[in-house]
C-alpha cells in the first residue's frame, strides 16, 4: 500500500505532540493531532485510524474517559489506543487503562526505537485489514454482479420458456397459466372475462405453394397485428400452428366480438399486400360463465371457432 496510514496523537501540550511527530513522521503516517478529549472524539468519528497515541492526564476529559467513549461507539471501537504518559507507572493505574480499552502503555520519557517498533506493528495490522477489506469489498461486488447476471439469465430463461419463438407472443403453456390466473381473478372480483380463439383460413396453401418461410412471415405479421390491437392488460398467445388465442379481462363477449371483427378486417386488408393470396381468419368468441372452469371455456371457444369455419370462414362467431 502506498497510501499514508492515519494516526491520531492526543495531548494537551503541543511540545509533547511535536516530540511524538518527530519520531514517526518518516514512517508513512498521516499524522492528525488533537489537544483535547472532545477534539479526539470528533476526529475519531471522521477518520479510520490505525492507532491513537493519547496522553492520560489532560484537562477536562482525561484519556481514560476518551478511551471509554471510543470503545462504546461501534464506529470507533476497533481503534487501538496506546497511552503515552508519565504519571501511570503504578500497576493499578495501568490496569485501569487496560480496562478502558488501551492495548499498551508508553512511558514518558519514551525511547524512540520502542515507539517506532510499536507503531510499526499497528501500521502493518492496519494495512493488512485494508487489504482484507478491499478483498471482501471486491468479492461482494463480484457476488452482487454475478447475482444480478444470474437473475437476468433466469428472467431471460423464464421469458423464453413462456414465449413462442417465431411470433414472440406467449406460448401455449404460458397462455394456460395466464388464463388460470385470469379466471381466478374474475371469480374474486366479479368482472367479465372473454376469450378469442383465431385460426388463419387456408393457411396450408401458403406453406405448400410459397414455402414455410413465407408462411412464417404471415404468422409473424398476424402476431404483430394482435399486439397492436389488444390492450396492455390483455394476453395474446400462439395456440399452435396457425391458431391464436387472446384473453380479455374486464370485457363482455360483445366487446370481444367487436375487437375480433377489427382484427379480422385489419388482417384481411393487410394480407392483400403480404401474399399473392387473399388471406383471412376465423374467430370464436366466448365469455366466462358462472362456475365455468378454464378448460370448458377453451372448449366453447374452440367450438365457436369451428362454427365460424363451418359457416364459410372469415367471420366472427360468439359462442
Amino acid at each position: 500500500m502506498n497510501e499514508k496510514v492515519p494516526i491520531l496523537i492526543v495531548d494537551d501540550l503541543p511540545q509533547n505532540i511535536m516530540a511524538l511527530q518527530a519520531v514517526i513522521e518518516d514512517m508513512g503516517f498521516e499524522i492528525i493531532t488533537a489537544q483535547s478529549g472532545n477534539d479526539a472524539l470528533r476526529l475519531s468519528l471522521k477518520n479510520d485510524f490505525a492507532l491513537i497515541l493519547m496522553d492520560v492526564q489532560m484537562p477536562g476529559m482525561n484519556g481514560f474517559e476518551v478511551a471509554r467513549l471510543i470503545r462504546a461507539n461501534p464506529k470507533t471501537n476497533h481503534f487501538p489506543i496506546i497511552f503515552v504518559t508519565a504519571g501511570m507507572k503504578d500497576l493499578l493505574g495501568q490496569i485501569k487503562g487496560y480496562e478502558t480499552g488501551a492495548v499498551d502503555y508508553l512511558m514518558k520519557p519514551f525511547e524512540p526505537v520502542i515507539l517506532r517498533s510499536k507503531v510499526q506493528v499497528f501500521k502493518e495490522l492496519y494495512q493488512q485489514r485494508k487489504v482484507i477489506e478491499h478483498f471482501y469489498n471486491n468479492l461482494e461486488q463480484i457476488v452482487e454482479k454475478r447475482t444480478q447476471e444470474l437473475k437476468e439469465a433466469n428472467e431471460t430463461i423464464s421469458r423464453l420458456a413462456a414465449t413462442d419463438e417465431l411470433t414472440e407472443l406467449s406460448n401455449r403453456r404460458a397462455f394456460n397459466e395466464s388464463l388460470a390466473a385470469a379466471v381466478s381473478a374474475t371469480r374474486r372480483h366479479h368482472y367479465p372475462l372473454s376469450m378469442i380463439m383465431v385460426d388463419l383460413d387456408h393457411f396450408k396453401i401458403i406453406n405448400d405453394t410459397c414455402g414455410h418461410s413465407e408462411g412464417d412471415k404471415v404468422l409473424k405479421e398476424f402476431a404483430n397485428l394482435l399486439r397492436e390491437m389488444i390492450r396492455a392488460e390483455d394476453t395474446a398467445a400462439r395456440w399452435g400452428g396457425e391458431e391464436f388465442v387472446v384473453i380479455l379481462p374486464h370485457t363482455h363477449s360483445e366487446a370481444a366480438a367487436a375487437l375480433a371483427e377489427r382484427i379480422r378486417i385489419g388482417f384481411e386488408k393487410n394480407s392483400d399486400d403480404a401474399t399473392p393470396y387473399a388471406l383471412s381468419a376465423s374467430f370464436g368468441v366466448v365469455q366466462l360463465q358462472d362456475e365455468e372452469n378454464k378448460d370448458n371455456l377453451i372448449r366453447r371457444a374452440d367450438a365457436a371457432l369451428y362454427r365460424a369455419k363451418h359457416y364459410g370462414r372469415n367471420q366472427v362467431v360468439i359462442g
